[in-house]
């Protein structure tokens, strides 16, 4: 017995699902813990660093994640359209079934 491949599309799902569980979780904690983030998920700095003019600026972790939660719903939706496309089409190759036309 063979054992049973993953098509491309349920990685990506599983991937993107748990991108996007992972992102939303930390960015509850970004706005609710560590308050980097405001509820409008707009960068609140701290105060200058003591003695120095120097304001924090948001560092490429924060981008990313806000990057991660905004895309990775998006792919998964579109990996889960993917499946379902993917699974019509071999169900009505498997069963004899075309799809209807209208111009017959």
């Amino acid at each position: 017995m063979r054992p049973a491949r993953f098509s491309a599309h349920r990685v990506v799902a599983v991937i993107s699902g748990a991108a996007w569980v992972w992102s939303w979780y930390t960015m509850y904690l970004e706005v609710h813990r560590w308050k980097h983030l405001t509820k409008s998920f707009r960068f609140n700095p701290g105060p200058p660093i003591p003695g120095t003019t120097i304001r924090p600026r948001p560092g490429l972790p924060l981008k990313a994640l806000v990057v991660c939660a905004a895309g990775s719903p998006a792919v998964f939706a579109a990996a889960i359209a993917a499946m379902a496309r993917t699974r019509a089409v071999t169900w009505q190759e498997r069963s004899g079934h075309r799809p209807a036309t209208g111009g017959d």
